[in-house]
């Protein structure tokens, strides 16, 4: 309905923006992140917020504290989509403003990247791309928002991988498709690189959402894809499958990947893990990897990949800082 994006406009300046006609205002309070997590926990990804959010049953309040039921059982993308439209917009409004909360000494809730990047944002942008004819009222400012806050969901690479990945999707023969299966083929790459190309394929003939609950346990395996003996051709399917992953839940793949391919022969990577966090401080974190990606060309455009997006997303993120932490003079400017 078009007057909604025009409700969540209003909605988030009553939460920000100050008016000046009072001094007894009533702002409304931002939804919380247990709100938000609760719609997308009953998607398509809700495997992603369980394994890592333990999360308690949460009902929203209503003003006398009762408990209010709202059924979200199977959310629709609509919904999800005014809620990403919702976060963004938040987050924009926030930002531009941020000088004059801080003048004002109110302090205002922020959107953690970690929370942001647990989101589908990418993915949920595309379906609205499909059909204009529902979407078109909200997919023209949803990407004017994700140009300007996250550049690394916008490479144009991305988004060409996206639109043929979801054009064509090819048959082919069923084959079992597990963990224990995708874990039994890459202990055997070397040995047996049919069984492993068999599945590879497989994976490609399934829709992207399909195959990323396999994602954690397929970037497990990156490295068994590096050896001297194992082919060309398989890399190459691997780098596909990593793609069409990519087109899911971009951010959380690229920290699986830079972890899986940490180079543990350096002492000083022992026992570390790389966070969200750690790779916007410091993007070239990417290519502290195993040795032999650079001598895999199919591996190495996954890291370049990454890099790009992570050099972008630190751009993004220093724009931030300056932003959220303005240098206020005595004067008050």
């Amino acid at each position: 309905y078009p007057v909604m994006p025009a409700l969540v406009e209003v909605y988030v300046n009553s939460i920000l923006v100050t008016n000046n006609k009072g001094t007894n205002e009533y702002f409304n309070q931002p939804i919380t992140e247990e709100e938000i997590r609760r719609v997308f926990r009953n998607s398509i990804f809700g495997v992603n917020f369980d394994s890592k959010n333990k999360l308690r049953d949460f009902s929203p309040m209503d003003v006398d504290g009762e408990s209010i039921e709202i059924n979200i059982e199977k959310p629709t993308l609509a919904s999800q989509l005014l809620l990403i439209y919702y976060l963004l917009l938040y987050e924009d409004v926030r930002l531009i403003n941020a000088a004059t909360l801080i003048a004002n000494g109110r302090k205002i809730k922020s959107y953690s990247n970690a929370f942001l990047s647990e989101l589908p944002i990418k993915y949920l942008l595309h379906q609205a791309q499909k059909d204009q004819m529902s979407y078109g009222g909200l997919f023209s400012p949803l990407l004017r928002l994700l140009a300007t806050h996250f550049p690394q969901l916008s490479l144009v690479d991305d988004w060409m991988d996206d639109q043929v990945f979801g054009d064509s999707c090819r048959h082919h023969a069923d084959t079992n498709i597990s963990d224990i299966a995708i874990d039994e083929v890459f202990q055997c790459v070397e040995e047996n690189p049919y069984r492993t190309g068999k599945i590879l394929k497989a994976m490609l003939s399934k829709n992207p959402t399909d195959i990323w609950p396999f994602a954690e346990i397929t970037v497990k395996y990156i490295r068994s894809v590096l050896g001297d003996q194992v082919p060309r051709h398989i890399q190459e399917l691997y780098r596909e499958v990593w793609l069409r992953l990519n087109t899911v839940l971009p951010r959380c793949l690229w920290i699986l990947t830079i972890n899986a391919l940490l180079d543990i022969n350096n002492g000083s990577t022992k026992n570390v893990t790389v966070t969200q966090e750690n790779v916007l401080v410091d993007p070239l974190q990417v290519l502290r990897c195993d040795v032999r990606v650079f001598r895999c060309g199919p591996i190495l455009k996954i890291i370049l990949r990454i890099l790009e997006a992570s050099l972008a997303a630190s751009r993004s993120q220093l724009s931030r800082h300056l932003l959220d932490k303005p240098l206020l003079e005595k004067s008050g400017q």
